[in-house]
Order: C-alpha cells, then sequence, then structure tokens
C-alpha cells in the first residue's frame, strides 16, 4: 500500500501543477456547497437551516431521551419507514395525506386508526417559520402512548401527484398506481372495502375536510433558497478560510544540502486491481519513478519572509525543462487574500499550500526547498535564502 501512497502523491502533484489558476480549494468548496443546496431543492435532504439553531436542536434532543429521537427520526424522512415482519409483502397501500389543520384530536384517531403496516401518514411540511424540531415534538405528543406506532412522514411529493388542498385524503394503490381515493374520511377498513366491491376511482368527498395549513415543504425551501445572499455567504466563507487553514511550517535552511531521497518500496502483500488482475506480488520491491514519469520541481518556501520570495522565484526561473510547482508552508493570517495574491503576483505563477503527504513523502525540513527526480532517486536540496544586506 506504500507504493501506491507514494503514486498517490507523484499524481496529485501533476495535476496540482496543471490545474488552472483561478480553481481554488476553496472555491471549489463552495460549489460543492452550491450544488448540495441544489439536491435539497430537488427533495433530497432538508437543509440545516430548517432547523433550529445547533445549541437548542442538542437541548430539545437531549431533553427528547431515547425513544422520542427514534419516534422523531421517523418523522424526519421522506421516505415510507420500514414496517414490521409480516408474513406478505402488501400489494396494495394506503397515503393518508393529513394537516395539523384538522386539530389534535382528530390526528390522535387518524394515527389510531393508521397503525397498519400498510398505511402511512404523510404531512406536507410544517408551519412557516417553525423549527423542525418543533414540529417533530408537536406530533410526537400526539403518539404519545400508541402502540404500535403508525409509520408518519413528511413528503410533499405525495400532495403534489394527488393536486391535494383539503384533507384528510386517503388514495389506495397498487404496483400499477392510484386505484381509489377518498376525501372527509380516515379509515382505511372503509376505502379497502369500497375497493373490493367493485367500487374504484375518485369516490369524492365523505366526511368534514380542512385546508391545508403547511406550506410544500419543497417550495419552502426553494424560497429560502432564493433568499439566501449568496454573494455575501462566498465573502464570509473566504473570510474564514485564513482563520482556519492548517500550515505545515518549517524552519529556514541555513546552509545548503542535498539530500537523496530513495522511493524504492517493497510490497508487503499482492495487490491486484478490482478485476483480479495481479499488479504487485508480495515482496516485489518497486520504484515509482519507472512507472511514472516525474516532470516537476517542487518549490517549498515561507512566503512569510521576502527572501525566501526571492529564492522560490530563482529556483522557479532556473526550472528548465521542468515544470515548476511553488508549494507555501504557511501565509500571514492577517494579510489574508490580499497577501496572498501579493505572492502569486511576485511569483507570477499560482501558489499551493504544502501538504502533510507531500511533506511527509520528501522528507522536507528545512526551506527553501527544492524536489526533482534525478534518474531513479529524488533529490531534496536545500537553499539558504539570500542575506538582504
Amino acid at each position: 500500500m506504500r507504493f501506491f501512497k507514494v503514486v498517490s502523491v507523484l499524481l496529485l502533484l501533476a495535476q496540482t501543477a496543471s490545474s488552472h489558476a483561478g480553481e481554488r480549494a476553496e472555491l471549489r468548496a463552495l460549489r460543492d456547497q452550491a450544488g448540495a443546496i441544489q439536491e435539497t431543492v430537488s427533495g433530497t435532504t432538508l437543509p440545516e437551516w430548517l432547523r433550529n439553531p445547533p445549541s437548542a436542536s442538542t437541548r430539545a434532543g437531549e431533553a427528547l431521551g431515547a425513544a422520542e429521537r427514534e419516534r422523531m427520526q421517523r418523522l424526519t424522512t421522506a421516505q415510507m419507514p420500514a414496517v414490521p415482519d409480516t408474513d406478505a409483502t402488501p400489494t396494495q397501500t394506503i397515503t393518508l395525506l393529513v394537516s395539523r389543520a384538522l386539530g389534535a384530536a382528530a390526528l390522535r384517531d387518524i394515527f389510531a386508526s393508521a397503525a397498519r403496516p400498510d398505511v402511512r401518514v404523510v404531512f406536507r411540511g410544517v408551519a412557516e417559520g417553525e423549527p423542525l424540531v418543533d414540529f417533530m415534538r408537536g406530533i410526537h405528543a400526539e403518539l404519545e402512548g400508541l402502540d404500535p406506532m403508525p409509520a408518519v412522514a413528511l413528503d410533499p411529493t405525495p400532495f403534489r401527484e394527488a393536486g391535494a388542498e383539503s384533507v384528510p385524503l386517503m388514495i389506495l394503490s397498487g404496483p400499477d398506481g392510484e386505484i381509489a381515493r377518498v376525501a372527509g374520511l380516515s379509515d382505511p377498513a372503509w376505502l379497502q372495502a369500497q375497493v373490493a366491491a367493485g367500487r374504484t376511482g375518485d369516490l369524492g368527498v365523505r366526511g368534514p375536510v380542512e385546508r391545508i395549513s403547511e406550506p410544500d415543504m419543497l417550495e419552502e425551501i426553494a424560497r429560502r433558497v432564493a433568499a439566501l445572499d449568496l454573494a455575501a455567504l462566498r465573502e464570509q466563507a473566504l473570510a474564514r478560510y485564513w482563520t482556519r487553514a492548517v500550515f505545515e511550517h518549517l524552519p529556514a535552511a541555513r546552509e545548503p544540502r542535498t539530500r537523496v531521497i530513495d522511493p524504492l518500496i517493497e510490497a508487503k502483500a499482492d495487490i491486484a486491481l478490482p478485476d483480479g488482475t495481479l499488479l504487485v506480488r508480495s515482496g516485489e520491491r518497486l520504484n515509482p519513478l519507472d512507472r511514472l514519469a516525474f516532470g516537476l520541481r517542487l518549490v517549498v518556501f515561507d512566503p512569510t519572509e521576502p527572501a525566501q520570495v526571492r529564492m522560490a522565484r530563482m529556483l522557479g526561473e532556473s526550472a528548465g525543462a521542468l515544470r515548476p510547482v511553488y508549494l507555501a508552508t504557511r501565509f500571514d493570517r492577517e494579510a489574508g487574500w490580499e497577501g496572498f495574491r501579493a505572492v502569486e503576483d511576485a511569483l507570477d505563477e499560482t501558489v499551493y499550500l504544502l501538504t502533510p503527504d507531500v511533506r511527509e513523502r520528501f522528507a522536507l525540513e528545512r526551506v527553501p526547498a527544492s524536489v526533482e527526480a534525478a534518474g531513479r532517486v529524488f533529490l531534496v536540496r536545500e537553499h539558504p535564502p539570500e542575506d538582504p544586506r
């Protein structure tokens, strides 16, 4: 496995060197975060900002206890929860669309009648501005004492598919889709009896209904995402970067020194590809440079010292056919992005942060330093920064 770790370092450096200068790690992180928000809008996950602030949510979770947290977990899923083991999987299921507009007493009756493996009770969303944990606590209070527990979910999808505006709405579905529906009733046995008697389709309104009080959860998510100031969030994320960045600081070199790093390794076990093809045999001695060319000169330096920046530029300009890759051991946190851009301007090149893997693989001890391949070994040279006097 050490062979792959060395090769991974070489590949990482090659990819780093060919990356576009503007594609910074922090900007990629922001792009990934935006992608996560888009996934949320499509209905996969409920975003963090629909919940209480972390401290409040944590206190609420601790107060509820293990049993309540288990029930609350069932509420947060947008899929039908697992049902108890039965002799046969139901071929027909009933979805009971409800709202808290029905009132606590009616909801409790619905929960009691829906405690069956072929029935789930679904809410469209939470009240406008309501933290999710408050919604779960309220529903939990209505479930208290029920045994068995009904399957309850937050999922606006069946409401959309049914075009539901009033509840309760009970829908019986089979493998080929909807079989029958009825509004104003919530007894699954009644609907199943009607279907057994040959009555299918829309059976009309058979009891009192209420208009759904909760907004569509996905529409609410989309609305809140649209209201986000993404530009401000980006600036905040960039501003926080330098306070959180981890540096691989190394002391300054005091005298010229050259060290040879032999990458030869011995495989401790057979290494095979996913298809079973044997790549490396146990006990085989390998040199990654035999299989992967290293056309780079790594220039490792401390940008907080002007003399090291000047030395780094000299090492880069003298690289010849090699491609220089500048690796910084640290940056001035107070200077932030302005300081970072000033270093890149001074070198007229992209600058990357030195990572622990690279520092360890090339046994870097002092800077400025350069690393390049020479035949089947690496040469690590330390270059004392020039005396400004």
